[in-house]
């Protein structure tokens, strides 16, 4: 017959002085891992959302040789045109900016629907939407230092 170690393993464990306390090392690891990987996700899965959300927009910036402001058909008109996501104008009403989907529009379907409109405009700048958003953001806060 031979030796049983998990008969008598109670009785050597209370011999020797054994006693389980707290958690095992495995386990620590485990809970310790997994709060680094639920931090890591919290910082980066909102910021990869919004980039997905805005890696095809860009953002075209016009002006009217005129200097007049604009006209709220042609506002309308830039906003039924496929691709574009948001048309908005500055606060002195002279500048229009133009939210669009660069991979079904161009600034060249812009420069044609003015053409069409008889409008003259410059395009003052092609931006990356996001680049545009951390611009005003840092404007903002230039702004609010200066009051």
């Amino acid at each position: 017959m031979t030796y049983n170690l998990e008969k008598y393993r109670g009785k050597r464990e209370k011999v020797l002085g054994v006693k389980k306390r707290g958690i095992s090392f495995g386990a620590l690891a485990s809970i310790v891992s997994l709060v680094i990987i639920l931090g890591m996700g919290v910082v980066v899965v909102p910021k990869s959302i919004a980039y997905f959300n805005t890696r095809h927009l860009d953002d075209a910036i016009y002006k009217l040789q005129s200097a007049d402001v604009w006209p709220p058909d042609i506002i309308t008109g830039l906003n039924d045109l496929i691709g574009v996501k948001e048309v908005v104008k500055d606060s002195h009403d002279t500048r229009l900016v133009v939210t669009f989907d660069k991979s079904i529009t161009d600034t060249k379907n812009f420069t044609a629907f003015f053409k069409q409109k008889e409008v003259k405009t410059i395009l003052l700048n092609r931006v990356s939407h996001t680049q545009r958003l951390k611009t005003l953001k840092k404007e903002a806060k230039f702004e609010g230092l200066l009051q």
